[in-house]
């Protein structure tokens, strides 16, 4: 549905392996079926751009998340991605938000 190229993109890394990419390429469809309870993702814009997403916050536990641009850098925060990607998907939490203690 997606492609490593296109999260290659977004995250602006021309040095990731495809192999890990479509590791976590997977990991995001698997994710992304399981929230929806569907078997088949529907092929939408929104979906798409949101399994990117995932896909991209799968990394998070292996390497740091951020922007490169010439000598400047951006962190991306992971919750962010999550949580844009669960809109796109017109998912929310049942019972609001989650309390952290």
């Amino acid at each position: 549905m997606i492609t490593p190229g296109e999260v290659r993109e977004f995250l602006n890394d021309n040095e990731m392996p495809d192999e890990i990419l479509q590791n976590c390429i997977e990991l995001a469809v698997n994710r992304a079926k399981r929230l929806l309870g569907v078997e088949d993702l529907p092929n939408t814009p929104e979906v798409r751009k949101a399994l990117i997403l995932l896909a991209a916050s799968e990394l998070a536990s292996s390497v740091n998340l951020y922007w490169r641009r010439a000598e400047d850098y951006q962190t991306m925060n992971v919750k962010n991605l999550i949580a844009e990607a669960e809109r796109l998907l017109k998912l929310s939490p049942k019972g609001g938000a989650i309390v952290w203690r």
